[in-house]
């Protein structure tokens, strides 16, 4: 019989010493179960975070599955950054060769259906994907795996270092996500997730360690 995972709640621990996570390799049980702050019934949104993580293959910074779709709303990195809306998907090609912090802003919003990305505050080219959509309330959200809601399995974990993950039910402006890149005093938090605020469950052996992503 296999051992039920400790869970870790954190939640009003001061930003000043809110910590980064990291997701051990070893593990394919780690994630981070997010309570959103604002429902999930999304036409626009903006999802920016601070990754460290080996280059190559895919993996999961956010997921959000519905009992009608697994892949509501997921962004990956990797070789690209991918994200899935609606069960569609559209991917933005990066090159990086280093295992260094990098800050990435992935926004789309319904009426255009342009979906954009901005990496270290730089934005690249524009995507359509999902025209006129919204997503669906009432999922589950989480950082770091894929969930298969049918099958009740993960897939595509995220390995390495994680931090400032903030969620936004609006595109951002160049100015706000350069400010986010650039790790300006006061920088904005998300009103879906907003990093050291929103209650976040830990599982899976995720482990805490000094937020040294701005350093």
């Amino acid at each position: 019989m296999q051992m039920q995972q400790p869970t870790l709640v954190l939640s009003g621990v001061k930003s000043s010493t809110f910590p980064a996570f990291y997701f051990p390799a070893e593990n394919i049980e780690s994630c981070v179960t997010v309570q959103p702050l604002h429902h999930m019934a999304l036409q626009a949104f903006t999802l920016c975070f601070w990754a460290r993580a080996p280059p190559g293959s895919t993996q999961t910074v956010l997921s959000y599955s519905t009992r009608q779709r697994d892949d509501e709303l997921v962004v990956t990195v990797g070789s690209a950054v991918g994200l899935w809306l609606g069960g569609r998907s559209t991917s933005f090609p990066v090159h990086r060769g280093t295992q260094s912090w990098l800050h990435h802003c992935v926004a789309w919003a319904a009426p255009s259906g342009l979906a954009q990305l901005w990496l270290n505050g730089a934005e690249g080219e524009g995507k359509s994907i999902q025209k006129g959509y919204e997503t669906r309330a009432g999922g589950t959200l989480l950082l770091g795996k894929d969930r298969d809601m049918l099958l009740g399995t993960f897939a595509n974990g995220f390995t390495g270092w994680m931090s400032h993950v903030n969620l936004w039910s609006r595109v951002l402006s160049p100015a706000e996500v350069r400010a986010l890149a650039l790790c300006k005093a006061g920088r904005a938090k998300g009103d879906v997730i907003a990093w050291g605020e929103t209650p976040l469950a830990l599982a899976g052996g995720v482990v805490l360690g000094p937020d040294t992503s701005c350093e």
